[in-house]
């Protein structure tokens, strides 16, 4: 699946795939202005009530999702990683070890509608009990670089002083032609969160196959 490897480095072309616009939105360069000439009245006051840029909300999110490492202990998938491992000449052990690390999560589920978002204990679709929940708002996007590419992050923090994550890391939804998911990370700081780029808990949405699955398992 591509849109994993890009973020673990090993592809070439992630950024394409989560290319979006901060919080605020991203306006387009304005052009040079040309000094002997003056644009039309019309043309200015036209400029003058452009509305503003959409802010990022959680909409993008919306839905129920899966952990992705809630499936790296089924049965149905273990042949994948003796395939993975002859292919990297490694062991199916530490092949599993690496992406169990990678995608760790204390949450196996979330539920996101309007500016909420529901941690669950398992699958939705399963029945799964909602641990914890809390209101967010997108404060900020920051840009990293990871492998060689740029990566950005919209920043979301909780409006409630309780919240048991403070701080959520989204990076926004991308593998529609393959494996649909996104990846996010969860703390109470957003610069710390950022440093630690071994780390990418992901989501998939809950119609995914296991095929699915074990084709990402193997790249």
């Amino acid at each position: 699946m591509t849109g994993f490897k890009k973020v673990l480095g090993v592809g070439a072309a992630f950024a394409l795939a989560i290319a979006l616009g901060g919080c605020a939105g991203h306006s387009e360069p304005k052009q040079a202005e040309q000094p002997a000439q003056k644009a039309p009245a019309a043309q200015v006051e036209k400029k003058a009530d452009a509305p503003a840029a959409k802010k990022i909300t959680l909409e993008k999110w919306a839905g129920e999702w899966n952990g992705f490492h809630k499936y790296l202990d089924k049965p149905e998938v273990q042949k994948a990683y003796e395939e993975a491992a002859k292919d990297k000449k490694s062991t199916p052990e530490a092949i599993k070890k690496e992406l169990e690390e990678r995608r760790k999560c204390e949450f196996n589920g979330l539920r996101i509608k309007g500016n909420t978002i529901e941690f669950l204990d398992g699958f939705a679709k399963d029945g799964a009990k909602t641990v914890t929940k809390a209101t967010y708002e997108c404060v900020d996007s920051k840009k990293v670089m990871h492998g060689g590419h740029q990566l950005e992050w919209d920043v979301f923090k909780a409006k409630e002083a309780d919240a048991k994550y403070p701080v959520l890391l989204m990076m926004p939804v991308h593998g529609e032609e393959e494996l649909v998911h996104f990846h996010m990370r969860y703390g109470t700081n957003a610069d710390e969160l950022l440093k630690k780029d071994k780390w990418f808990p992901t989501f998939v949405k809950p119609d995914s196959t296991l095929a699915q699955i074990e084709d990402e398992i193997k790249e």
